[in-house]
């Protein structure tokens, strides 16, 4: 090829697309396909929700959602110009099934396993550290890319000591400590406090293509709750005739506190101006006091 056309070429795919870079339909760049470091954030039980069985009919099944935070080299958390981190997480969702063969005990059993089969509940998960693969699969109408921690065969979880088949060498992973604060809704266990620490506050705002399409519409980001109480034995829970969506309604809210906070600083500054003017009168009456008093006799 001639050389000033290959420079022209090179000149010219600098400010064309990195190929390198997947770009994956409606703009989401799912969490990157492969191994990953991982730590257990959230588990919350859902409630019983419909579900399709294998013989296509719609049946009640409870049902339970499990939080990872990823990391590592190939999901490293991004960082805002605030400096913000905000980490990579993959939300599981099963059918909370003690059957040998469902997917969630298959999960947990590995889970456990890998921590020395120490934990009766997966709630004792949380925050544990793991080894998982990350899967990619498009949508119905493959018109979006989804991350799950399922594949083809199940899952892949492991602990972070992990066997090099080569050397016959064992090697520990260090896997960093989660930036996710850690959350958990039991449904037999919960009360009042468990409910308003799952709720989420604010709404994502609606995206648009070039062409001013909206691809994904304005929807509220407090999934959980909305999740848990659309439940269909939510009625029956001893929360559903106290919890609302969002958080404790009876807290004060934040104009409230400032407005709370001002009042008492004013009753503050009273009261010190207060102790200042009685501390002075009290002076000046003492001093008058003591000028009208006859001299001492020699």
């Amino acid at each position: 090829m001639d050389k000033d056309l290959w420079s022209h070429i090179l000149k010219g795919i600098c400010g064309g697309p990195d190929m390198r870079v997947p770009a994956y339909p409606g703009g989401y760049q799912p969490p990157a396909a492969g191994l990953a470091f991982a730590r257990l954030v959230g588990y919350f039980e859902l409630g019983q929700h419909e579900e399709g069985n294998l013989e296509s009919e719609m049946v009640l099944r409870d049902q339970v959602d499990l939080v990872f935070e990823l990391s590592g080299p190939n999901h490293p958390p991004r960082k805002l110009d605030d400096g913000t981190l905000i980490p990579h997480r993959v939300t599981v969702r099963e059918t909370l099934s003690l059957d040998p063969w469902a997917n969630f005990f298959k999960l947990f059993s590995m889970m456990n396993e890998a921590h020395g089969s120490f934990a009766r509940h997966m709630v004792q998960m949380l925050n544990k550290a793991f080894v998982v693969e990350v899967f990619h699969r498009r949508s119905k109408d493959g018109k979006k890319v989804y991350a799950g921690l399922k594949g083809p065969d199940g899952y892949t979880v492991h602990g972070t000591t992990l066997l090099d088949e080569e050397t016959g060498e064992t090697q520990t992973v260090d896997v960093p400590p989660a930036i996710t604060e850690l959350k958990a809704f039991i449904w037999d266990l919960a009360n009042k406090a468990m409910w308003d620490s799952i709720h989420i506050p604010g709404f994502y705002e609606e995206r648009k293509n070039e062409k001013g399409e909206v691809i994904s519409p304005k929807r509220s980001k407090n999934v959980l709750q909305e999740r848990i109480m659309s439940a269909k034995n939510w009625p029956e829970h001893p929360l559903a005739e106290l919890a609302k969506l969002g958080p404790d309604p009876e807290a004060p809210s934040q104009e409230e506190l400032e407005r709370r906070r001002e009042a008492e600083l004013k009753e503050y500054q009273a009261r010190n101006v207060k102790a200042l003017k009685d501390a002075i009168d009290s002076a000046i009456r003492a001093a008058r006091s003591s000028n009208k008093r006859p001299p001492k006799s020699t």
